[in-house]
């Protein structure tokens, strides 16, 4: 199916509201935003049909619960500028809201990426997860060496500085268990989207992280 949106002229849209971070020019583009942005979300519910035949959990997913609105909640920021610069959507069982491994898509001018994982995890939801590495290192290295890593995918969260106490030193999987969260990543250029099938295309290569999601989610089974 071809897809409907065009990202190039998304990107440049998102160029001009950098520039233009204001109410009053987005009010006066207002009806630029809104063709630009049906048709994505068209492509993300299409996108959201694609990953449920290889993720159950995605089944039932609206695309308003998976994409996010462009208004900022500037409540308690210092960047008080009320627009975001990109169009996003989280593609799992709870949209948004989810709290499991799962899989992201960004368009922004210069960060276009895919990827998935488990962002900003609760403490005692980090612990077991570093416990689970721990426990079944085999399996999280056969994962962390598997078709998603080749195909560019690379891990993109902090660290902490040192091992958790309560692991050696010197443990083979010292990178991964001083990590705050457990996020791969796979930054694209415009031409990967300059075709009329992207969807497709994105959804093949979400459909490689299934592994990790299915590592990283045991934690909450």
């Amino acid at each position: 199916m071809k897809s409907l949106s065009n990202v190039k002229e998304i990107l440049a849209f998102l160029r001009e509201l950098e520039s233009n971070n204001d109410r009053a020019w987005f009010k006066a583009n207002k009806d630029r935003y809104d063709a630009l942005r049906k048709p994505w979300e068209a492509d993300v519910e299409r996108l959201i049909s694609l990953v449920a035949q290889f993720d159950p959990d995605t089944r039932g997913l609206t695309v308003q619960q998976a994409v996010y609105r462009i208004y900022r909640d500037v409540r308690f920021s210092k960047d008080k500028s009320p627009y975001k610069t990109y169009f996003s959507a989280v593609v799992s069982g709870r949209g948004r809201k989810e709290v499991r491994s799962c899989d992201y898509v960004h368009f922004q001018p210069g960060r276009l990426m895919i990827g998935g994982g488990i962002w900003c995890p609760e403490r005692d939801v980090l612990q077991q997860l570093r416990s689970l590495i721990d426990a079944e290192q085999e399996e999280f290295e056969h994962i962390a060496q598997g078709p998603a890593f080749k195909q560019g995918f690379q891990w993109e969260s902090d660290s902490l500085k040192n091992v958790p106490r309560d692991y050696p030193k010197d443990h083979k999987l010292a990178k991964f268990l001083k990590m705050k969260e457990y996020l791969v990543t796979r930054h694209l250029s415009e031409d990967y989207f300059d075709c009329d099938d992207w969807v497709e295309r994105v959804a093949a290569d979400l459909k490689t992280l299934q592994p990790l999601h299915q590592f990283l989610n045991y934690v909450f089974e």
